[in-house]
């Protein structure tokens, strides 16, 4: 099987240990280079590195996106390459000329310790979720690549970036990334074409994409007219706004922006630049990203095109073609809900006695939310259908794909689609989900490319999850160690004191945060949402006032800071959690017609009349009215404004009430700004 595969591990190790050694090259024992990157990169060079640290996202995160939403998924696109701009034009360029390392030091030297306190702390929130966020999402790749469990591909990620950061720490880092993008760039890309080249017969990535787009359309109608398609599920990958209408595209896409310039590993990064190679180095970054960027579309629609050629042209699941067995043997692929991973995994479960639905319930709970997500989502029937075979696949063990790809379609299947309402036994569109984050490594197998091309494509998308980590990490230990203390004590410590205090803070961060990301169930999706809002709604209205405003005062500082974390906090809750409840104090602010607002009261007459059980049904009803999703708002919102757009709302009336409380606070001779301070800081800001 290949998560077993030896070769596997060797590309992996080989990969991995490159990286590793650059960032011993890289070594270092100042704890300012530590905390900012050297100054010392070429514009070329430190915007490569810069550039590295997206690698995950352009191979994993996106193109799933994209592949699901299709057009509306470009907010992530634009999102992240307007969001580059922003830090290349007003945050960087400020740093480099403040000397300052990161955005709580400069709002330290703009607004004194408080305001510094204040804005570590939520850039300490924002990166730890991400953290987070990316460790739960890469050790669920990681433990069906490799066939280890969640908790040990968690702690082998986080361990491996640990090891990027003791050397040197952002230096390090930002060294092992430049490599890492080289690597992806070259690999990644260059497998992409070679997709292209099989696929579609023409190597040049753009064209090939413009093929695959003309294909699509015409697959689409295809499928709807054979009756391939469930309506309550599709998504055409050309029609726009169907998972976020027309105004809060725009709307997400700025918030993104926002929370993209302000993100404390991106801030950090830029005093990888030597003295006066910033502004050119951001730029690069962004050309950078913007090259890869443009690839993420082909991995999507490649994907979507080879899904309707399988499904269209079969008659029944056992000739479901090689790329959908292999995937599916890892996980990547799920039939109507099932995979042949999962019943491996339930082979190995027997193994350790578990000989009962209850037992593999228990121990596909200690595996992970997700694989117990999974597991839970299967009706009874195919659960009993699964440990059967389970059984099966135990009493023989070593069976190649082939022979294990029968019976597992014969029994599993079945009773899934049957299960499912499929009862034509054919594969449809709806029967077949390719996990969002296996979507790029499905297309070696797809274009029929050798085994090493899928190693290899693995190992590099490893690599770029540990040098994404490695930065959260460094970028989290710096902060607490070098803004804290000088927060707290009004000084950093002593140069080898500080070092070995952030070289310890880094291994607690990296096992802490392990033990969480394989403990702790949470959707990967969700908490870098939430990640990425906090930063907007927190970090940048201060950033934008210390800028902008040469008059604020760090009362006004501190205000802008509460004010949109109160109101960003206030209304992503409210819509998403407490919606009900968010509703009946605001409907006057919905944008939702009379017809659901008389839906609405109707169900709402209902749920006052019922009692018991009703009570609570009646209750969900109202619930399932009034909330959404993330991207598209249900009763409960403001002028039709999604719960992930807060930050829209959230960021001006921020800076209004900042600049409202520096008015009041100079007013009455508070501002604690010196005036050498003012006459540096709009200095830099020119």
């Amino acid at each position: 099987m290949l998560i077993i595969d030896p070769m596997m591990w060797l590309v992996a190790g080989v990969v991995l240990l490159v990286p590793a050694a650059v960032a011993i090259l890289a070594r270092s024992g100042d704890p300012k280079i530590h905390a900012a990157g050297g100054a010392d990169m070429g514009a070329v060079s430190g915007g490569l590195a810069i550039a590295g640290l997206f690698a995950l996202a352009v191979a994993v995160l996106l193109p799933g996106l994209v592949h699901q939403h299709g057009f509306d998924a470009l907010i992530a696109l634009v999102g992240v390459a307007g969001g580059l701009l922003l830090l290349a034009v007003v945050i960087g360029p400020v740093l480099a000329q403040t000397g300052t390392a990161s955005v709580p030091d400069l709002i330290g030297f703009r607004f004194g310790r408080l305001a510094r306190v204040l804005v570590l702390i939520v850039s300490i929130v924002a990166t730890a979720g991400l953290l987070f966020g990316v460790l739960v999402a890469v050790s669920g790749l990681a433990s069906r690549l490799y066939g280890v469990t969640v908790g040990t591909a968690a702690l082998g990620v986080a361990g491996a970036s640990v090891l990027l950061v003791l050397p040197g720490g952002f230096k390090s880092v930002l060294a092992s990334s430049r490599l890492v993008a080289l690597l992806a760039g070259v690999v990644l890309l260059g497998v992409l074409a070679l997709v292209c080249w099989v696929l579609l017969g023409n190597p040049l990535v753009p064209i090939a994409y413009g093929q695959a787009v003309a294909a699509i359309g015409p697959a689409e109608v295809a499928l709807i007219e054979s009756g391939a398609v469930d309506f309550g599920l599709f998504k055409p990958f050309l029609r726009e706004f169907l998972t976020v209408d027309r105004l809060n595209w725009g709307l997400l896409t700025v918030c993104l922006m926002g929370a993209v310039a302000v993100l404390p590993p991106l801030v950090q990064a830029t005093g990888t630049f030597a003295a006066g190679q910033t502004r050119r180095g951001l730029a690069w970054a962004v050309t950078f990203v913007v090259i890869a960027l443009t690839a993420v579309p082909a991995v999507a629609a490649l994907a979507r095109l080879e899904t309707y050629r399988a499904v269209s042209a079969l008659e029944s699941f056992a000739g479901l073609p090689e790329w959908v067995r292999r995937a599916s043997d890892v996980g990547g692929v799920h039939l109507h809900g099932t995979s042949l991973h999962l019943v491996d995994a339930v082979a190995r479960d027997v193994g350790r006695g578990a000989t009962s639905i209850e037992a593999i319930s228990a121990t596909m709970a200690d595996r992970g939310a997700r694989a117990e997500a999974i597991w839970q989502r299967l009706d009874p029937a195919v659960q009993a259908a699964v440990l059967d075979l389970g059984q099966r696949f135990h009493a023989a063990p070593g069976q190649s794909l082939d022979a294990r790809w029968t019976p597992y379609v014969d029994t599993v299947v079945t009773a899934a689609a049957a299960a499912g309402g499929n009862t034509t036994g054919r594969p449809d569109l709806a029967s077949l989900d390719i996990d969002p984050q296996f979507l790029f490594l499905a297309l070696p197998r797809a274009a029929g490319l050798p085994d090493f091309v899928f190693a290899l494509t693995a190992a590099v998308v490893m690599g770029a999850a540990v040098v994404l980590a490695a930065a959260l990490v460094s970028a989290l230990s710096s902060m607490l160690v070098r803004d804290g203390t000088g927060a707290i004590f009004g000084r950093e410590p002593r140069n080898g004191a500080e070092v070995a205090l952030i070289r310890g803070v880094s291994v607690a961060i990296g096992v802490g945060f392990a033990l969480a990301a394989a403990l702790l169930p949470a959707s990967a999706d969700v908490v870098l949402v939430v990640s990425l809002s906090i930063a907007a709604v927190g970090v940048l209205p201060a950033v934008l006032l210390a800028v902008w405003v040469p008059r604020a005062t760090a009362f006004g500082l501190v205000a802008t800071v509460i004010g949109g974390l109160a109101l960003g906090t206030y209304y992503l809750a409210g819509t998403a959690i407490y919606s009900v409840s968010f509703y009946e104090a605001w409907a006057g602010f919905s944008s939702a017609g009379p017809d659901a607002f008389a839906e609405y009261e109707e169900a709402r007459a209902l749920w006052v009349a019922a009692e018991g059980d009703d009570r609570a049904a009646a209750y969900a009803d109202l619930a399932a009215r009034t909330t959404g999703s993330l991207w598209s708002p249900g009763l409960a919102n403001w002028f039709g404004i999604a719960p992930a757009a807060a930050p829209v709302l959230a960021v001006p009336f921020a800076l209004l009430t900042g600049l409202l409380a520096s008015v009041v606070s100079s007013a009455r001779g508070r501002s604690i700004q010196s005036s050498a301070e003012r006459a540096t800081f709009d200095a830099a800001g020119s």
